[in-house]
């Protein structure tokens, strides 16, 4: 009885002393920096700010503005979200000269932007990771595999950025049974590259290449292709409104979300995991290409069945 008692005792000044210790410790602070203030930053911000009080309520300290607006010089984080690529650069120039700067979760990135302007030292220590705002090449082969089954040739558009990850990307392709045509877009040379890729490209698949598709020249690629009758596989939503056949992308609720689960995994293991791709992604057909082009795509159904080949 008296054993009984002690043990309970000591149960309870245990619990008592390590929940005053986690309140003395007081909440984490968490920087939440964004590119721009308009409403895809703030809706990534948000979704990630849900799921971490989802789950742990009244944990964190928050504070969320434009990147321009923190100072290390009133007040030092435990932990930094850089939402967009701006908002990634300007909070590692930040404390760039800290000999132990506070870990940094990238977001809404496109992986090769955010590769570029990463401190690889940063990267192997497991102070800075990234939840990328495009897709693995690996799902964009699976969807066209779905959308598109009798095709068996891909063509690409390459710039100096996408340059690097062709490799990767062909590995891919090739898994799936597919070949792939691919052509050199060099400095003022887009013309001649995508006329060379439409001549036998059965598909057209969009990389997330500024170099090649941005917003003066995904109109006359888009032309060009329908007018060839090759669909395009977009990157956004912006290209199934603008005539490709379809999109696969996350949204920035989706990109959002992710990053909170990043970030609550970090908080337990006090570092952060590696950069990866968007868990939740979305499909969006065009309904108007898809009947000239004497297609029936259903997007949730290939949403869905996107999903279960991803499953273990």
């Amino acid at each position: 009885m008296w054993f009984r008692f002690i043990t309970f005792l000591a149960t309870s000044c245990l619990c008592h002393m390590t929940y005053e210790s986690a309140r003395a410790a007081g909440p984490v602070s968490v920087w939440v920096a964004l590119s721009e203030t308009d409403t895809v930053y703030v809706e990534a911000a948000q979704a990630l700010r849900a799921e971490l009080e989802r789950t742990q309520p009244g944990n964190q300290e928050w504070r969320i503005a434009h990147w321009s607006r923190f100072d290390k010089s009133t007040s030092r984080p435990h932990w930094i979200v850089a939402v967009g690529t701006a908002a990634q650069r300007n909070m590692q120039e930040l404390f760039a000269r800290d000999t132990k700067p506070p870990p940094l979760l990238s977001i809404l990135v496109p992986r090769l932007t955010f590769e570029r302007i990463a401190d690889p030292e940063r990267l192997r220590e497991g102070s800075l990771s990234a939840v990328f705002l495009d897709q693995p090449a690996s799902r964009q082969f699976n969807l066209i595999r779905l959308a598109l089954p009798l095709v068996s040739t891909v063509g690409l558009l390459v710039g100096e950025t996408s340059k690097e990850h062709l490799p990767a990307i062909e590995k891919a392709a090739k898994s799936r049974d597919f070949d792939v045509l691919v052509a050199t877009v060099d400095q003022g040379e887009l013309f001649s590259a995508l006329q060379s890729v439409l001549s036998d490209a059965e598909v057209l698949l969009a990389l997330p290449d500024p170099g090649v598709f941005n917003s003066q020249t995904a109109a006359n690629i888009l032309t060009a292709a329908y007018r060839r009758h090759v669909p395009l596989v977009g990157f956004s939503p912006a290209y199934v409104k603008a005539g490709a056949l379809l999109a696969l992308y996350s949204t920035p609720a989706q990109v959002g979300t992710r990053g909170g689960e990043l970030l609550r995994r970090a908080l337990t293991n006090k570092s952060l995991p590696p950069p990866q791709w968007p868990g939740e992604f979305t499909v969006s057909v065009n309904p108007d290409v898809a009947h000239s082009l004497g297609l029936s795509l259903d997007e949730k159904m290939l949403g869905e069945q996107l999903r279960r080949r991803e499953r273990p």
